[in-house]
């Protein structure tokens, strides 16, 4: 049960927007790539963040 809520945290944290380093710092690992290799998965919706991230940089340049 700790791993599950353990991985539903780092999820939620990843889909968040939390950086990886910050994540990686607060499970405890010393190694992000660590992190990445246990808790990254696809998350829904990905490519429309990617999509409004991109909007938002080039509408700030304008």
């Amino acid at each position: 049960m700790m791993h599950a809520l353990r991985h539903l945290y780092a999820s939620m944290m990843i889909n968040g927007g939390v950086d990886v380093y910050t994540l990686a710092d607060r499970l405890g690992h010393s190694d992000p790539a660590c992190t990445l290799r246990k808790y990254v998965h696809r998350v829904a919706g990905a490519g429309s963040k990617v999509r409004q991230a991109v909007k938002g940089m080039y509408s700030k340049a304008a």
